[in-house]
């Protein structure tokens, strides 16, 4: 019976022993695994949305076209010095057709012109001509493929130019002079066609040209963009624009300086955000425009009216100068470093650091973090100023393997 109860203590130590060993084991296995991710280059741009209004130096011009029918000669936002033709005015749509056909034949006579021209093809080569020929072919098909037309025709028009140069030069055409001499016969026949000579329109002044008037213009002082509060701004964004109008028949306007603004409101837990002087981009979501840059001119703060940010921009295009109440994409400064999970990030003593796996050993690699967000942050890849670190060696680099998960950490560990 004594003997019974022995062998039941022995065998009961036994098992319990057996049972925290085979636990320490597990412990140790399972604290001996590491997980881990590569350190690899990110960026990260902030940005906010906003909705606001483009403001500019604005003139109305005084000329009126009424019923009758106006020819612009410029495109929105062209640039035009003093005196500058900016539209012709036609009694009636006849002599304006008339006059559009008229030049499109002058122009095209002239293309036929220059392909004869002696000291064109005196001097012309098939090899050059051919290479020529390819690069032009080639601007019209970069062209269509990005959507950049604008200057279409004057390519198309070269390229007649050198095809009908070629055509001389190679002796399969003598000459253009008979179908220079119809084209004249056209000319006059449409001359004749034109009952009176149109009215021109002058720019008073340099400017940039813009042919819709929507009723906003000048209404808030450039002077004093300063002192422009929130109410002020909600209330000329509620008026209502007459988009693409001519009130009185009036033939457009001029934008007299080269900057324009745009002011918007912003709430107060961003308005930390805009820092005066700051160089932001504004992304207006316009198909073929890409973001502008622009600088934060004027940070106006007010605890019970609002705050207005006003960014002062130097761009000018086509869509641009017919902007004006839009929402707009805001991008801060870009910020690039490796990024790693914010459970990553270790200290010894009162350095900042990742432990790395390296073969079967623990290393610790001091960082600097550069920014930091909700699950990770972005460190400095390569740091100089760890480069030559008397305690840990060099800072993080990109293709690191950083641990992000294990127990019991320490420089140089052998994990293996």
């Amino acid at each position: 019976m004594k003997n019974t109860l022995t062998q039941r203590i022995v065998l009961a130590i036994l098992a319990l022993f057996l049972f925290v060993y085979v636990g320490f084991q597990v412990y140790r296995f399972l604290n001996s695994r590491y997980r881990t991710e590569t350190a690899l280059l990110y960026t990260v741009s902030e940005s906010s949305r906003i909705t606001g209004i483009a403001l500019r130096d604005e003139l109305i011009l005084d000329d009126r076209i009424g019923n009758e029918v106006a020819v612009y000669m410029v495109e929105d936002g062209a640039k035009v010095s003093i005196h500058s033709q900016l539209a012709e005015v036609f009694r009636n749509k006849a002599d304006a057709e008339a006059t559009a056909k008229m030049r499109e034949l002058e122009i095209k006579r002239g293309l036929l012109e220059k392909s004869q021209d002696p000291g064109t093809t005196s001097y012309a080569h098939t090899d050059v001509l051919n290479k020529q020929i390819f690069s032009e072919v080639g601007s019209i098909v970069d062209a269509v493929n990005t959507d950049t037309l604008i200057n279409l025709q004057n390519t198309a028009d070269k390229l007649l130019v050198l095809i009908n140069t070629k055509q001389i030069a190679t002796g399969q055409q003598n000459d253009f002079q008979n179908a220079i001499d119809q084209i004249s016969a056209e000319e006059d026949f449409y001359a004749q066609k034109i009952t009176e000579e149109p009215q021109i329109i002058q720019s008073p002044q340099p400017g940039y040209f813009i042919r819709a008037i929507d009723g906003l213009e000048n209404k808030v002082d450039m002077e004093e963009l300063d002192q422009l509060d929130a109410s002020q701004l909600f209330q000329l964004m509620n008026q209502p624009a007459q988009k693409k109008s001519r009130p009185d028949g009036r033939v457009g306007k001029l934008m007299v300086d080269h900057n324009w603004y745009f002011a918007a409101t912003v709430p107060d837990d961003e308005i930390a955000k805009y820092r005066l002087n700051g160089i932001v981009t504004l992304d207006f979501n316009i198909s073929g425009l890409s973001p502008v840059t622009a600088t934060i001119c004027n940070v106006n703060k007010d605890p019970e009216k609002g705050n207005v940010v006003i960014f002062r921009c130097g761009y000018i295009n086509e869509s641009l100068v017919n902007l004006r109440i839009a929402q707009a994409d805001v991008q801060f400064k870009s910020v690039t470093g490796l990024r790693i999970s914010e459970q990553a990030i270790r200290f010894v003593g009162m350095q900042k650091g990742v432990y790395t796996l390296v073969g079967d050993k623990l290393l610790f690699r001091p960082v600097n973090v550069v920014y930091e967000d909700v699950g990770f942050v972005l460190c400095r890849d390569n740091d100089p100023e760890y480069a030559n670190n008397p305690d840990f060696g060099r800072g993080l680099q990109q293709f690191d393997e950083v641990v992000i998960e294990g127990m019991n950490l320490y420089d140089s560990k052998q994990v293996g």
